[in-house]
């Protein structure tokens, strides 16, 4: 196991983890190419299934704590079990629109945020993943990222949803109804599809006052976008206190002052990278972050620690891993199965943009050292146990860390007590009346929130 990852040498390594990132956001004039060719979410055959989602796209049944509020919204809430793990899935609220055109699409957009932040189901500071389960079955590195390929950072007013996103720009936000969400044609003349489906995700131990601040801070970067100073940036391998040479302290702080006009640096950021500094921003009032010296501000408190490739304790999770917490909850049999639908090699990339499937075409062969971890960890090796590969493997990167819109759902997978993100529910999106039928006869038990 240990020598066939010490073999990939250092630029194989920081190939696969350019991977890792950036599958999560597009730049504005790279979207209408990256998220605009797959099929909508289609519905499945099984008379007990809504949807047809491999393993890959779950997460655990036992990461499902939160409750959700069902009587306060419309829309029937299904836990719909993945396709070969009874023990993983997801609990999906699905939305009814009426037609497949953007205007169509905006209003059952807006019609969500606003039914949704009524109930508690959006609330300010969680997570908004684009998912694209029409990824499944294609090749490896979109298994790999759980479909996950943006972050939108959600907050409220007049007790309605928005979000607000890097790119800071008129095509991500707005209220879920912006092109990224609904579809339409960008400013580049390319054609985006739009976002059929979003994993909701709350960071964990968020008290009222923290959500307060964060909507203080959301609403006026939604307002400003921040002077033009926080840039989107294409450089997902980098996070910006790397690229800057400043710890995660100083660069949350400085978009603090940023926000505030205070702040005299750009700082650009990819879409992951902005939510997490706002998350981490929030735990901070206006007066802290302005009186904040050189160092930054002490109060600056990160959600969650930014993810290394591979985990080299028991105590943490690696970006790439989020797919093996379901793999290891199956019998020792099943698991190689499950590997191989991850990894199979020639696998079927012709859902993906043709953008998307370039990379994962041209960076297939460097999956196999990560299968080969994937495979020793499921024949029954710990953590401790591929901790010197996993460390070679960081080691490739420079041990930089990373926090790409997968970190958030991976976060979200965790044992109790490790979890630092809550998995709420998977919004979707359907177009036919049949699929809203079936998912009301699915419906959870009137007073049943979490999968029993």
């Amino acid at each position: 196991m240990s020598r066939s990852l010490s073999s990939l040498h250092a630029f194989s390594v920081l190939a696969l983890l350019s991977l890792t990132a950036a599958a999560g956001c597009a730049a504005p004039t790279e979207e209408g190419d990256a998220e605009a060719s797959g099929d909508a979410v289609t519905s499945s055959s099984n008379a007990n299934k809504l949807l047809d989602i491999p393993f890959y796209f779950s997460v655990p049944k036992t990461a499902i704590t939160t409750e959700v509020n069902r009587r306060a919204y419309s829309y029937p809430t299904v836990w719909n079990t993945s396709k070969e793990v009874e023990s993983a899935g997801l609990r999906i609220i699905a939305v009814k629109q009426q037609g497949t055109s953007p205007a169509a699409k905006k209003a059952a957009r807006v019609d969500m945020a606003q039914q949704l932040a009524k109930a508690g189901v959006l609330q300010d500071g969680d997570i908004a993943l684009t998912f694209r389960p029409e990824l499944q079955g294609t090749l490896a590195y979109p298994h790999i990222q759980m479909g996950a390929t943006h972050a939108s950072l959600v907050y409220t007013q007049n007790g309605q949803a928005f979000n607000v996103d890097s790119p800071l720009d008129g095509e991500y936000v707005g209220q879920f109804n912006t092109l990224h969400f609904a579809g339409g044609t960008t400013a580049a003349g390319d054609t985006d599809a739009g976002t059929d489906a979003l994993h909701i995700l709350r960071p964990a131990g968020f008290d009222a006052a923290r959500r307060t601040q964060l909507q203080k801070w959301a609403s006026t970067v939604a307002k400003n976008r921040a002077f033009g100073k926080v840039k989107f940036q294409k450089d997902y391998l980098t996070p910006i206190f790397a690229s800057k040479r400043m710890t995660t302290t100083q660069t949350v702080t400085q978009l603090g002052k940023i926000i505030l006009n205070q702040g005299t640096m750009d700082l650009p950021m990819y879409c992951s990278e902005f939510a997490w500094h706002m998350l981490a921003l929030s735990s901070c009032s206006e007066a802290e972050i302005t009186s904040a010296g050189p160092e930054g501000a002490a109060c600056v408190k990160p959600v969650f620690a930014p993810m290394q490739l591979a985990a080299t304790d028991a105590q943490s999770t690696g970006l790439a891993e989020g797919p093996l917490v379901s793999i290891l909850s199956v019998p020792a049999a099943q698991r190689a199965d499950l590997v191989a639908q991850i990894f199979t090699p020639g696998g079927n990339g012709g859902r993906l943009s043709s953008g998307h499937r370039a990379v994962a075409e041209q960076f297939a062969p460097l999956m196999s050292g990560l299968s080969q971890y994937y495979g020793a960890r499921a024949q029954g090796a710990t953590a401790a146990m591929t901790s010197s590969a996993a460390g070679q493997l960081n080691a490739g990167v420079q041990n930089v860390p990373n926090y790409s819109p997968t970190a958030f759902l991976v976060s979200a997978v965790q044992p109790e007590g490790l979890r630092k993100i809550d998995y709420v529910a998977t919004v979707v999106f359907v177009d036919s009346d049949a699929d809203l039928a079936k998912a009301k006869r699915l419906a959870m038990p009137s007073g049943s929130s979490i999968p029993e």
